[in-house]
């Protein structure tokens, strides 16, 4: 594919655009002096103000303040002339508004053109390893001056990285498939099975697999009547063509899909994007799409070999990335997709038949049940509890989160970091978004954890080289034991055996066969590998008794009791010496929390060694916090210098700063949550203080909008005045949208409870009232009962007994039965995952982020229509950054002070696609 026009259109548009605007401008300025000698030369207040009015109207000048208006100063200035009450003091006041205007006309004019120049050295200087199409011929001496610095071949790390990746994905790992093969029929073959049902889950989960993309059973038959079915089977149905094969709805979800994954990036991206507006093209697609479909038994990679790239992450590791030809790229897209969901849907199908279990540290049995039944009725079947909602949000949220719920439909990537202001991403529930939740959880449950039972271990690890290094033996293994047809694992073997070459090695270097591991950023590794994960998390479950262990992809999380953990890290082991997979001890840690201080002991020797981490957080085991480490945090400011030093252009700035800082920290640092506490946010608010103190301690300013202004004053010969909205407003209005990564944490820090353990003593506070409501109501209802006429009751289950054992008889209930005791506030608030309405309550309230604070202004609804007409979303981080800066403005813009430059000259089209290419880290 060619490169897309759409960039050099906008790159025409754009010159066009700003040399309209240099020439309104120049006009303009001229019109100005004019009227302004004009003025200089009238000999009164009334005739300089008449000057005034005259060159508005000669030259179409419309002023921008709200309360001045032309025809009234028209009338007033009349009035003047016969009216000796009008004072002096008030023409000059109308001469000062009018020439006020002229000079917000002339900042309009001058921060448009300043935003255009940015722009256009954006153009000639874009981020480094951006879209080579994106480049025009730059002055030699200037970039050869600005590059001197920084080495472009690449760092140490990534040779010592390369060589690594290559030792695994180019080495066979022979695996005993009869050992997998044991170790699943174990765990699979024994599940618990819902008497509801006829097959098996296995059974199930195997039908499943054998009818993913079966182009043979496309137009099936209903069944005979007289034919078997189970009554838990789905009625079959007449499936269409269309589930199997390309249409141009799927083809364009297909190259979002592709682009959302970031596999490819500069030209060949912008051609990709370019391609889902051409409606002609993407009919021929369609049909050539469907003949490779129609013969994927003898589909190769071509060309061969597929070049790879290394592309370096902002955590300092380096991805391998394949740069395959575009319609392949769209073809293993579709099929992943199609895979991948159909997966999601049968694991789905198994975690709800009986074999999953979902169970508390303390668990009701039957006698328990009985007896707070029998004190309390109804109570068990409330649904409002702990253990019900983490079973709910298990399953909808994190099991299997990786895999689409439905293909086709757009979702985000697991390495995704550059999320824009347009509203759409904001409600969707992104992975990135899940894994903020995930530590919302963790933190959630160690403080329940330590308040109901008075400890908690939390277990952390994830898979070392997880992408290079899984075995392709143990992919098919679990692939066959689930049922998938031989043609597929034919296709597949092709998929993940592709014949590679570095392209750094130029056009000599040398092709290999990948022997381990799955390819990144491909719809179909993640299905591949979340089947082999799968497994794990079964086998966790059921070893355990009904806990799960928590997976973003990779990353494992697992907490509870220490005698769960303990037989929790045991199976991980396990399933880690049968699959051939192996732990990254760096990641890999436990922790105790414990209630009483005093009560504090070493964790068992059986847990593994090392620190809890979470980004740049690491969770004090003794306060049971998380807390920054700084030492990562320091790190991180040398690299941020280095990266933003390689930055050719202030607007590349601006978006690797937003990239690194804005996102990549605040990410780190974890969002402001009620489970946190207020401290978080103190310990945020500090945390970015220090990296703008540290990271322009010698460039002789303190904060980043100082240096920015030095920057642009240096590179533009403007003055030192550049006011610091400009650097903060949106580019829609005319602004560079530098981030400012405090606002959220201001925004949130009144709204955040000061103590997080508050709400759980809350609902332990609720909980006794509600004891004492029932117990009182007991007694009321004793007094009934031993009324004559009134209907007996049953003697409680004896709370020693075997509910089994229980036997009830109306005719031998004696007075002193009626008179039994109410049972214990002990016995009550026992079981309160399952029970308590106030501790689900607290619970669910402390995984919630806290409101952030609308500030108070008397222009929000322009500011809300102003955000509205760009599309942008209405935000509170808008309507913040809008209040701070509007006074300062105003004063130089006039009205709302929004509208930073002259709107129809902007190049703003231009800077959204600039914007759209993901900032590549120098390597």
């Amino acid at each position: 594919m060619t490169a897309a026009p759409a960039l050099s259109t906008l790159h025409h548009v754009t010159e066009r655009k700003l040399k309209k605007l240099a020439d309104n401008r120049q006009k303009f300025e001229a019109d100005k002096k004019s009227i302004l000698a004009k003025v200089a030369s009238a000999p009164d207040p009334r005739q300089k103000v008449e000057a005034l009015i005259a060159g508005f109207e000669l030259h179409g000048i419309e002023p921008q303040q709200p309360d001045v208006s032309i025809p009234n100063l028209e009338r007033f200035v009349h009035q003047a002339k016969h009216d000796p009450s009008v004072s002096t003091t008030l023409l000059r006041d109308w001469q000062s508004k009018l020439e006020h205007e002229l000079d917000i006309m002339s900042a309009k004019y001058q921060y448009a053109a300043l935003f255009g120049h940015l722009v256009i050295e954006w153009i000639k200087h874009p981020n480094p390893a951006a879209s080579p199409s994106a480049r025009v011929s730059v002055d030699t001496d200037m970039s050869a001056k600005m590059t001197d610095s920084f080495d472009p071949v690449g760092r140490k790390e990534m040779v010592e990285q390369r060589q690594e990746w290559e030792g695994y994905a180019f080495t066979e790992k022979k695996m005993d498939q009869a050992k997998i093969e044991a170790y699943l029929y174990e765990i699979f073959a024994t599940a618990y099975q819902s008497k509801k049902m006829k097959k098996s889950p296995l059974r199930k989960l195997r039908d499943a697999m054998e009818n993913v993309m079966d182009f043979k059973s496309d137009l099936q038959t209903p069944k005979k009547e007289d034919e078997d079915e189970d009554e838990d089977e789905e009625p079959v149905t007449i499936r269409g063509e269309h589930e199997n094969r390309f249409t141009v709805e799927n083809l364009k979800a297909c190259i979002r899909g592709v682009i959302q994954a970031d596999l490819f990036a500069g030209q060949k991206r912008e051609a990709l994007a370019d391609l889902e507006h051409q409606p002609a093209v993407l009919d021929e697609l369609v049909d050539v799409l469907n003949m490779d479909l129609e013969s994927l038994d003898t589909w190769e990679w071509d060309p061969s070999p597929v070049p790879l790239h290394m592309r370096r992450q902002l955590n300092g590791k380096y991805r391998v990335y394949m740069d395959e030809e575009t319609l392949q790229a769209i073809l293993l897209h579709f099929i992943g997709e199609t895979w991948a969901a159909a997966m999601k849907k049968a694991f789905t199908t198994f975690i709800h038949s009986g074999a999953w279990r979902q169970t508390p540290h303390q668990s009701m049995g039957r006698t328990a049940r009985s007896r707070r039944e029998y004190f309390v009725p109804d109570s068990t079947k409330n649904r409002t509890t702990v253990r019900n909602h983490r079973r709910e949000t298990y399953q909808k949220d994190y099991f299997m989160m990786q895999l689409p719920d439905k293909p086709f439909k757009d979702y985000h990537n697991y390495a995704a970091d550059d999320v824009q202001d347009k509203g759409q991403d904001a409600k969707t529930k992104s992975q990135l978004a899940t894994k903020q939740s995930m530590l919302r959880l963790v933190t959630t449950e160690v403080l329940l954890n330590t308040k109901v039972y008075g400890e908690c271990v939390v277990l952390q690890s994830d898979f070392a080289w997880h992408g290079p290094s899984h075995p392709h033996d143990t992919i098919f293994a679990v692939l066959n034991f689930f049922g998938v047809p031989a043609k597929w694992l034919r296709f597949f073997k092709k998929f993940l055996e592709a014949p590679v070459a570095f392209a750094m090695d130029g056009p000599d270097g040398s092709t290999t066969v990948r022997k381990c591991g799955i390819p990144m950023s491909h719809v179909l590794s993640d299905a591949l590998s979340e089947a082999v994960l799968f497994c794990l998390d079964f086998a966790v479950n059921k070893r355990t008794q009904g806990a799960n262990i928590y997976r973003f992809h990779d990353d494992l999380w697992f907490w509870g009791q220490e005698s769960t953990c303990i037989q929790a890290w045991k199976v991980i082991q396990e399933f880690n010496g049968v699959m051939g997979l192996n732990l990254n001890e760096e990641k890999t840690g436990s922790a105790l929390v414990v209630a009483d201080k005093a009560k504090s002991r070493p964790l068992a020797e059986s847990l593994p060694l090392g620190k809890i981490k979470w980004g740049f957080l690491l969770l004090d085991s003794e306060a049971g916090k998380w807390v920054i480490d700084r030492s990562q945090v320091d790190e991180h400011i040398e690299e941020l210098r280095l990266q933003l030093g390689a930055c050719r252009s202030v607007m590349a700035w601006v978006q690797a700063w937003n990239s690194y800082v804005t996102r990549f920290f605040s990410t780190n640092f974890g969002q402001p949550a009620h489970c946190f506490g207020r401290q978080h946010n103190d310990m945020i608010i500090s945390t970015f203080e220090h990296i703008q103190r540290s990271l322009f301690a010698d460039t002789g300013t303190t904060n980043v909008t100082d240096h920015l202004r030095r920057m642009v004053s240096e590179r533009f010969t403007t003055d030192d005045t550049i006011p610091d909205g400009f650097f903060y407003f949106p580019a829609e209005l005319g602004g560079l949208g530098l981030r400012n990564p405090l606002i959220n944490a201001f925004a949130t820090y009144n709204n955040s409870v000061s103590d997080s353990g508050h709400p759980i003593d809350w609902a332990f506070g609720k909980e006794e009232e509600q004891y004492r409501r029932l117990k009182e109501a007991w007694k009321t209802d004793i007094v009934y009962l031993k009324a004559p006429h009134s209907k007996r009751r049953h003697k409680a289950p004896d709370a020693k007994a075997n509910a089994g054992n229980n036997k009830d008889n109306d005719d031998n209930d004696t007075d002193a039965e009626l008179d039994e005791p109410f049972f214990g506030l002990d016995e009550f608030t026992r079981y309160k995952e399952e029970c308590s309405a106030p501790l689900h309550e607290a619970y669910t309230a402390l995984l919630r982020c806290p409101p952030e604070t609308l500030v108070d202004s008397p222009d929000q609804e322009e500011q809300r229509k102003a955000l509205l007409a760009e599309g942008l979303a209405d935000s509170h981080y808008w309507r913040w950054i809008f209040t701070l800066y509007a006074g300062d403005l105003k004063q130089r813009f006039g009205g709302s002070g929004l509208q930073l430059g002259k709107r129809d000259l902007l190049p703003v089209g231009l800077v959204d696609v600039l914007r759209s290419e993901k900032v590549r880290w120098q390597g």
